[in-house]
């Protein structure tokens, strides 16, 4: 005897037909009236792959070892983009209206670019004082006010031999020496 019954929903399949469903990949071609093209997948339909990606990632539960190369690979990623285009800088001046100001005091700036388009998906700031006393620790705050003093004495030399304030061009500062003792 056969079982003709009709067969159970897979669960997982359901979830998938859902996930697209909100992505809305079938309504995108009747909207625009014309299939996509490849140029129409990096700027459309990836997007919404990657969203409906990461709503199947969301409701899995996945064990380590399946999230742990998502996250390696993540860290890659992210390591190559600040070092191929991050820019991290220490600022003195603030935005005011249409104009700049200076700053209450010196911040760090860190900003990586998309490589395609040039805008910022990243971009922070932090106030210099806010990053030493993250610990609470006075302790290590005045270690970092002496490694900051020194650090102020090696760029005052740096600019003493650059001819003063503003040097005489785009030198770079000299590299710390090591200290082998």
């Amino acid at each position: 005897m056969t079982d003709d019954s009709p067969a159970k929903p897979d669960p997982e399949a359901k979830a998938i037909d859902e996930s697209l469903d909100e992505a809305g990949l079938e309504d995108m071609e009747e909207a625009t009236g014309q299939p996509f093209t490849a140029a129409d997948f990096h700027n459309v339909v990836q997007k919404q792959l990657a969203h409906a990606a990461g709503e199947l990632l969301a409701q899995a539960k996945l064990p380590w070892s399946m999230v742990e190369p998502l996250l390696d690979a993540a860290h890659t990623l992210v390591a190559d983009e600040l070092r191929e285009a991050g820019r991290i800088r220490l600022h003195t001046l603030r935005a005011e209206g249409d104009s700049w100001a200076d700053a209450e005091e010196a911040f760090l700036g860190i900003e990586i670019p998309d490589r395609d388009t040039g805008a910022p998906w990243l971009s922070e700031t932090w106030w210099l004082s806010d990053i030493a006393t993250a610990d609470g620790d006075p302790e290590e705050v005045r270690a970092i006010v002496q490694a900051l003093e020194r650090t102020i004495a090696r760029l005052n030399d740096w600019l003493t031999e650059q001819g003063g304030p503003g040097g005489k061009g785009e030198s770079k500062p000299p590299e710390p020496e090591s200290e082998a003792g």
